[in-house]
């Protein structure tokens, strides 16, 4: 009876712990939802002046070039056009999935023999 009554405080306690855990991951996403909310219902200030607009490119992108070709040029520098290089994703997948395979082959040989038994008679 001991044993039992230690394993259901313990399963008690590992419950409490992951619904503490649930209600406090629920509190923090409902204040994040709130604060994007407040900040989607707040009217944008107007852009001073007109950006170029980089279709195709993520915006994030965008600005780590801008930043960096602001801290290399002392601010001088501005950006022109971006653009990624044309290049064929599907055989760098290929290639990655063709090394992995050939890393996970069974290699036969590399096991030693098991223990042989001479053929003479002295030997035992």
């Amino acid at each position: 009876m001991e044993h039992l009554t230690f394993i259901l405080s313990g399963f008690g306690v590992v419950m409490l712990v992951l619904a503490a855990l649930w209600l406090t991951t629920a509190a923090v996403g409902r204040a994040f939802a709130a604060v994007e909310a407040r900040s989607v219902a707040a009217p944008a200030a107007a852009p001073a002046a007109a950006a170029p607009v980089f279709e195709g490119v993520p915006p994030q992108h965008v600005a780590a070039i801008s930043a960096a070709v602001a801290v290399l040029t002392g601010g001088r520098g501005r950006v022109v056009s971006v653009s990624a290089p044309p290049h064929r994703v599907a055989a760098w997948a290929h290639q990655g999935r063709s090394e992995q395979f050939a890393s996970r082959r069974v290699r036969r040989d590399w096991a030693r023999p098991g223990p042989t038994q001479s053929s003479s008679k002295g030997d035992r």
